[in-house]
This record gives structure tokens, sequence and C-alpha cells, in this order.
């Protein structure tokens, strides 16, 4: 039996009171005031709540399996941690709400309103989110695997890390969305908006996204393997690193994609070739009659061991892998990218490339990079080791942040025409 009946937890709750760890099973407080309450770690399975006001209530680590929260006021709650699994929160009103850590398996969450709700490490899966407004919401390392989000709002969300695999998307806007490393693997989604969204090392692998707007969409190094994308917008995509399909798309609405490394818009590849870099054959023209891009792109988890490499004039090549021991050689421009987790551990770099050092780079004998025409050691990135300067001097920028413990050293002509 529950510990107590509605009329005395309303009683309490207007003197202020709170109703912490109470055994309400199955109690009915329907459309009742309660906000501002306090009811951590109560058990609240199976309570009917519908249209309750409990707008800034703390529900932290409460039990709400199976309840019933249709058109609840749930304005600012604490849900941390939560257990929601099964409950109906169709139409709820969760803005601001947070909702991090909390079970919401099999909720139906139809039309509710999340807007800048805090969801991060939430489990959704198998939730329905058909229609919910997710504007602004914190949704990183969420799972919302086989989760139904057809027409839901999540312009502005952050959903890093999340997992979105196997769920239908279809419709759903992620304008402006931060879905940095997150998998959409096998989603079903026609009509979906990426427009602007940063899909950055995304996993779109075996997804169906036909008709799907990536206008302006940041999708560098997303993997699109075997994924549907007929019919898509694509103009203003940046598509550097990207894992082609094996799905032909047909119907592009596209007039040029963005191939630079940086995303700035310098490698533009016009419609007619656009086809060509999604299933990967050969490389594509860059506006401005320049030469054809040589795009090569090491993804994480790849080790590389006591390997030669030589990449020609003009190739971008971007590490986000294990190199050991191994040598590089860069032709006259090549763009050289140590991604944030690239580690080159005992390796030499040679060449008039032009090398960004975004993550580890620790020499093997020195110097350990000899003749670059430019190098970058961004903020967070590490160098140990020698750089022999180009005869034409190399140009260094070290930005707030770096680790570095190097010499830079004369270049071999330099030092060949000094006075004996």
């Amino acid at each position: 039996m529950p510990d107590f009946t509605p009329e005395i937890i309303l009683s309490k709750i207007k003197r202020g009171e709170k109703v912490d760890r109470a055994d309400l099973r199955g109690i009915n407080l329907a459309k009742a005031a309660l906000e501002g309450a306090s009811f951590r770690r109560c058990d609240f399975e199976g309570a009917n709540l519908e249209g309750t006001k409990l707008a800034r209530a703390n529900l932290k680590s409460a039990n709400l399996r199976e309840a019933f929260l249709t058109g609840a006021d749930l304005r600012e709650v604490n849900l941390d941690n939560a257990d929601l699994e099964g409950a109906n929160l169709e139409r709820a009103i969760l803005t601001g709400a947070n909702l991090s850590r909390a079970n919401l398996e099999g909720a139906n969450l139809l039309g509710a309103n999340l807007v800048g709700a805090r969801l991060s490490h939430a489990q959704l899966d198998l939730a329905n989110l058909g229609g919910a407004d997710l504007t602004g919401a914190q949704l990183t390392h969420a799972d919302l695997v086989e989760t139904y989000l057809g027409g839901a709002k999540l312009e502005k969300a952050d959903l890093t890390n999340a997992n979105v695999s196997s769920s239908n998307i279809e419709e759903a806007n992620f304008t402006d969305a931060i879905l940095q490393d997150t998998r959409f693997c096998e989603a079903q989604g026609r009509g979906v908006r990426f427009t602007r969204a940063s899909l950055l090392r995304a996993d779109m692998s075996k997804a169906t996204l036909t008709d799907s707007d990536f206008t302006g969409t940041d999708a560098r190094r997303v993997n699109f393997s075997n994924t549907k994308l007929s019919g898509a917008k694509l103009t203003g995509a940046k598509l550097f690193g990207i894992s082609p399909t094996t799905d032909v798309p047909e119907n592009l609405k596209v007039e040029w994609i963005d191939m630079s490394v940086e995303g700035d818009g310098s490698k533009r590849v016009l419609a007619a070739d656009v086809v060509n870099v999604l299933i990967g054959k050969g490389a594509a023209t860059a506006t401005g009659g320049g030469p054809r891009a040589n795009v090569r792109y090491f993804g994480r988890g790849d080790v590389l061991r006591n390997a030669s490499l030589q990449f020609d004039e003009g190739a971008c090549v971007e590490i986000e892998s294990l190199f050991e021991h191994c040598t590089i050689a860069l032709g006259q421009g090549t763009e050289l990218i140590v991604g944030t987790e690239g580690v080159l551990s005992g390796c030499q770099i040679t060449g008039a490339g032009n090398i960004t050092i975004n993550g580890k780079f620790i020499e093997r004998d020195s110097p350990g990079i000899t003749g670059a025409s430019q190098l970058i050691v961004s903020a967070g990135g590490s160098l140990v080791g020698a750089v022999q300067q180009a005869a034409e001097w190399t140009r260094f920028a070290f930005e707030p942040g770096c680790t570095l413990r190097m010499k830079i050293m004369q270049s071999k002509s330099e030092r060949s025409g000094r006075p004996q």
C-alpha cells in the first residue's frame, strides 16, 4: 500500500514539507498543484499524474515506470537518473528539464515540449518522440536506438556521440544541430533536414536518407558506406574525407560541394562531378581550373607501422590513426593534417608540405621534420622533436595551449654556406 493518500500528500506540500523516498505506487494526483515539491527517490510506478503541475519539482532518482504523465507541467523539473521506462509523457511540458541519465526506454513522448532539456546519457531506445520539440536540447551520449523521431524538431540540439542507429528520423529537423561522432547507422529517414548541421565524423552507414537536405552541412569524414542519398540537396556541403557509398545516388539537387580540408570553400566541386565524389570514383575537379583533389584519410582505430609513404604535389592527407616508425615524404604544397586523434610516434616527415598538428607528433631520429614550408601546432596539439627548416625558411605558428619540446635547426643549404 502507498505510504500516503493524495490528501496527505497535498497537505504536506502545502506546508512546504518534503516527501522523499515514499511509496506512492498507483497514487492518483491528476491535475494536482505540486510545483517545487521534493519527491526524491519516491516510487510513483503506475501513478496517475495526468496534467499535474510539477514545475521545478525534485524527482531525482524517482521511479516513474509506467506512470501516466500526459499533459503534465514538468518545466525545469529535476529527473536526473529517474526511471521513466514505459511512462506516458504525451504532450508533457519538459522545457529546461534535467533528464540526464534518465531511463526513458519505450516512453511515449509524442508531441512533448523538450526545448532546452538536458538528456545527456539518457536512455531513449524504443521511445516515441514523434513531433516532439527538442530545440536546443542536450543529448550528448544519449541512446536513441530504434527510437521514433518522425517530424521531431531538433534545431540547434547537441547530439555529440549519441547513438541514433536503426531509428526512424523521417522529416526530422536537425538544422544547425551538433551531430559530431553521432551514429545514424541503418537509420530510416526520408526528407530529413541537416541544413548547416555539424556532422563531423558521423556514421551514416546503411542509412536511408533519400530527399534529405544537407545544404551547407559540415559532413567531413562522414561514413556514407551503403547510404542511400538519392534526391538529396547538397549545395555547399563539406565532404572532405568521406567514406563513399556504393549506392549510386540519383536526382541530386546540388550546384557545388566543398572538398577543402578545412571546410573553408577553397576547393569547390561542381555538380557534374558530385556523384563521383559520393561513390569514390576518382578525384573531382575543383573550380578555377585547379588540379584534381588527391584526398587521403586515415581514420580512427587504424594502426600503421614501419611504412614508407609518399604523397605527391597538391595532395590532402588527414591522419586520425596511430602511425609508428613511419617515414612520410610530402610533395610541394601537400597538406598534411594530424587530427586530434592522430598520433605519429617515432616518425619522420620530409618535403615541402604544409603540416598542421592537432594531435601528437614524436620523432624517431633527429630531425623528425625536414623541409616543411609551413608548420602549425594548434591548441591541444603536441610536438616532440627537431625541425630542420626549408631552404626558404619554414613558417611557424604555435597556438596557445599547444605542447612543444622542440629544436629548430637551420636548413642544410644554410649550414653548407657558412664560412669554414
